[in-house]
């Protein structure tokens, strides 16, 4: 449910405490003598060029915490680097004295890093944890014991440690079972590697523009700011040492550019690949898989020795798994060992013939596969040699199927990935049959192992694997039914998201619907495809229209937007409601990007639209989503009138969901505006309609302010009370949003204790989910947030970097409540050394404010008059009139110019 997101935050303005009465405004330093040591040298070049670390690190392709490395010297520089990337960046005469020291120091440096022993202080990455970006180790464990491949499994573990093997590729045919050894490598190996070995599957996308998303989201990257998933993705893993299996890579064409670019921009990480072909790129080893080992038919050796064989090994043991009863013996010795060199010992073949183990004794099992085999090689003589067996594998097991099985079979490849037994029963019945009989065959392909089936919590799902979907699907296309197929799924996906986005717009079964839409995001985005490239874009327009609430809550911000876009570019002559719908839409999740003159524009799109059509609703909540996105870059003002336009709208419609919503803006608007008697008030009644509604999203946003009035009024217990309630019915929702913004409120209590420790942990926490959601205005937020608790720490350096790169970004959105504060944060840390420039800036923040209306809060008037009062007695009071004056002169620009210079000259 939208409720106003704008943070119930008290933006911090500080001051620097002056100690010991030392008033340092007219210190000389000495000059600095040439420093002894790579990292210092690099960290003077880097300053004199007034770069922060993190402009640096974009620069040459590093992340921030390595140039801090560098610098501290706990990474060894590479001099090649050096040249190529850093002098560039430093405007380094690769030719001048300064060059020629850094690459002195640097080589010493290196020398020393290799004669030294290794220890986790220079040789070891940080944990993840450490890290802005937080990963979360999910490696897959195999469904089944890897039988055999010790051969295999000691050469690939070999070639990985060689460091001039960075891109591996096992090949072989389809059912040979790379996916499971790629799988049990990773286990084997991950510990060699600092950050682990991560498996991303790849078989639900064939084009090679979703790589890079696919991986980021298995890691848990988000966009974090930068344009595409691939930046973001590359940023993060430039500094990383782990292992990637990267599985089913066969059918993304033209992965090859991307990989490349992965090897040259993250050089501490390797590449397992497991595809049916090899990609021919420069840096790729391959390692050919081949079938396990049969025997001879001719020369069975004794029973000892043929149970450990590995064709026969995995036969007997997936036997054993249906029929417990079953040994290997003489009678059946001959008949194992040939079902074996029947299918040519391929895994996948073993598996689906082994499922028929409590149908059929072990002779009885060969002649049916015998018999159909045969059939199929006649069939499939045009068939490459490397997959007749598999064919065949597969064609017994789908003809041992009754014909309206083997038809829902054929249709579920419609799926790419998993799918629902609702979605099964609504697409893939075209016969009409019944949901009975759906039911009853897919249980059916459950038990030949066709199919497969898995329980998250309380939802259940099924998936098929990648080489039988590709089975089904080349069965449908002689069936015909595509077309048929992909409109029942627009249609089916078409009712499954409004039926959400009434829920999620209420409040009504949040985490339910959640979780739902999270299944079948996959299907979703299926449908969202097939009807923008090859179906009715007008029906994507509804569907994508549907699904924003969605894409809100759990974070997709870019993907929605991307996906609404794409169909509003089309310009469709499709109805007009759903035309609104998706303009606002869009306006919301570019809201939430920062980007707000779009966003107020797509909404004044929508609001003409549905006055049009007199829909009071629509324009209602138009209205209502108008007044989140002026309050954030224009003013309060205006945002309470677009709020007071809407919520007559509401009262008159008796939407009590709708009027909850409004009350709650207008709740945190008279909290901006410090009037917490009236927030209270307001508060305390929409929450009367959360309740009735059972809406626990409302619930967890309202105890967020209400919290934060507790907080300014002295009662730290009630505040921690009603934080931590928000913060568990949001984890309850997978509400991320409302997680972080819990945690941002959970460590300003921690910093009013002084518990700095505790409250950087929670700023921590926040900043990885909104760096996850790619949320500009909210990552603006929790970046001031860090910056008051290292001033408070009296880590001076770090609040001055902090808070120019949130005043940085701030400038950049159009956040004016960001701005102001920023520019009082920067005032405060120039103070003591530079009181008239912290006048101007002061003066300036003081103008914005009062054109916004955003006034500074309640709990921060105290630091902030302190700023002022203890600047001010630092010079003449004519000098910090004329000061003041030129802050109130300023434009936005040149003041935020004006800022930044100051704290790259303090870095």
């Amino acid at each position: 449910m939208l409720q106003c997101c704008q943070f119930i935050l008290r933006t911090i303005t500080v001051h620097m405490y002056q100690k010991h009465g030392v008033q340092p405004a007219h210190i000389t330093l000495a000059p600095p003598a040439i420093p002894d040591t790579f990292g210092r040298h690099l960290r003077l070049l880097r300053r004199r060029a007034r770069i922060t670390q993190a402009e640096l690190g974009i620069a040459v392709g590093y992340s921030d915490a390595q140039i801090c490395r560098l610098e501290t010297g706990r990474r060894p520089p590479d001099l090649t680097t050096l040249v190529a990337l850093f002098f560039p960046a430093l405007q380094i005469d690769p030719a001048s004295d300064d060059a020629r020291h850094l690459l002195g120091l640097a080589a010493r440096a290196r020398a020393e890093s290799d004669h030294e022993p290794a220890s986790p202080a220079t040789e070891t990455l940080p944990p993840l944890a450490q890290s802005s970006v937080t990963l979360h180790p999910d490696l897959p464990q195999p469904a089944t014991t890897l039988v055999g491949r010790q051969r295999e499994r000691n050469l690939i573990a070999e070639r990985l440690g060689d460091p001039q093997v960075r891109l591996l590729t096992l090949v072989g045919p389809p059912g040979v079972g790379k996916t499971h050894l790629a799988l049990q490598i990773a286990h084997d190996v991950a510990s060699h590697y600092a950050d682990g070995a991560w498996f991303v599957d790849l078989s639900a996308i064939s084009d090679h523009t979703l790589v890079a998303s696919t991986i980021a989201q298995t890691l848990g990257i988000g966009e974090q700011g930068h344009r595409d998933a691939s930046a973001a993705l590359l940023a993060v893993l430039g500094e990383r040492q782990m292992l990637l299996v990267l599985d089913n890579v066969e059918q993304v064409a033209g992965i090859g550019a991307f990989l490349k670019k992965l090897l040259a921009k993250a050089p501490n990480i390797g590449l397992l690949l497991t595809s049916c072909i090899a990609l021919r790129l420069a840096a790729e080893h391959l390692v050919p898989i081949q079938p396990l080992a049969v025997p001879s038919l001719t020369a069975l050796p004794e029973l000892a020795a043929l149970a450990q064989i590995e064709a026969m090994a995995l036969l007997i043991e997936r036997l054993k798994a249906s029929n417990p009863a079953l040994e290997l013996n003489a009678t059946n010795a001959l008949a194992l060992a040939a079902i074996c060199v029947r299918v040519d010992g391929l895994p996948l073949a073993l598996e689906l013939v082994a499922a028929y183990g409590r149908l059929f004794t072990p002779p009885e099992l060969l002649r049916e596969i015998a018999q159909q085999f045969g059939q199929m090689r006649h069939r499939g003589r045009d068939l490459p040699d490397r997959h007749r067996s598999l064919a065949a594998a597969l064609a017994w097991s789908y003809d041992q199927l009754p014909p309206p099985a083997q038809a829902l079979f054929d249709r579920l490849s419609v799926f790419v990935s998993a799918w629902t037994v609702d979605a099964a029963v609504e697409i893939c019945d075209p016969d009409a049959l019944g949901r009975f009989a759906i039911i009853e065959n897919l249980q059916v392909l459950l038990e030949h192992s066709l199919i497969q089936q898995h329980t998250d919590g309380t939802a259940s799902h099924c998936s098929m694997l990648a080489m039988m979907r590709d089975y089904a699907r080349e069965r449908e296309q002689t069936r015909g039914e595509s077309g048929v197929l992909h409109e029942r799924l627009a249609a089916y996906c078409v009712a499954l998201a409004e039926t959400a986005a009434q829920h999620l717009a209420n409040g009504v079964d949040e985490a339910r619907w959640i979780a739902r839409l999270d299944i079948e995001h996959d299907t979703l985005r299926t449908a969202l495809n097939w009807a923008l490239t090859a179906g009715l874009p007008a029906q994507g327009l509804r569907l994508a229209g549907a699904l924003w609430r969605f894409w809100y809550q759990r974070g997709y911000l870019r993907e929605g937007r991307r996906w609404l876009e794409s169909f509003l570019d089309l310009q469709l002559d499709a109805a007009a409601e759903f035309q609104a719908r998706a303009y606002d839409g869009a306006a919301i999740l570019a809201w939430r990007q920062g980007e707000y003159a779009q966003a107020e524009a797509w909404c004044d799109q929508a609001l003409g639209i549905y006055r049009e059509l007199n829909h009071s609703q629509g324009q209602a909540q138009v209205l209502s989503h108008l007044g989140l996105i002026v309050g954030d870059h224009g003013s309060l003002e205006r945002a309470a009138t677009y709020y007071e336009a809407s919520l007559p709208l509401y009262r008159a419609l008796h939407d009590r969901a709708g009027i909850a919503s409004v009350l709650h803006n207008l709740g945190n608007l008279s909290c901006q505006r410090n009037d917490n008697a009236r927030a209270n008030a307001l508060y305390e009644e929409c929450l009367g309609y959360y309740r009735e509604l059972d809406s626990k999203s409302g619930i967890a946003l309202v105890s967020l302010g209400l919290g934060v009035i507790a907080r300014e009024q002295g009662q730290p217990e009630r505040a921690l009370a009603l934080f931590h309630q928000s913060l568990e019915l949001a984890q309850k929702l997978g509400d991320d949003w409302t997680v972080a913004t819990g945690a941002i409120n959970l460590g300003e209590i921690a910093l009013d204790q002084h518990d700095w420790a505790g409250a950087a942990a929670h700023f921590r926490a926040a900043l990885a989910l909104f760096e996850a959601m790619g949320d500009q205005q909210s990552i603006c937020v929790v970046t001031e947030h860090q910056a008051v608790l290292a001033l408070e720490r009296g880590a001076v350096g770090l609040a001055i970097s902090l808070f120019r790169q949130s005043l940085l970004l701030a400038h950049t959105l159009g956040f004016r409540p960001g701005i102001a504060s920023g520019l009082e944060g920067v005032a405060a840390c120039v103070a003591p050394n530079e009181p008239l420039l912290a006048a101007t800036l002061l003066a300036n923040a003081t103008a914005l404010r009062a054109a916004s209306g955003f006034p500074v809060p309640l709990a921060e008037q105290a630091r902030h008059e302190h700023t002022i009062r203890s600047a001010r007695q630092l010079v003449d009071p004519a000098l910090w009139n004329t000061a003041w004056a030129k802050g109130l002169a300023q434009s936005g620009s040149q003041i935020v110019a004006l800022a930044l210079a100051a704290v790259s000259a303090l870095e």
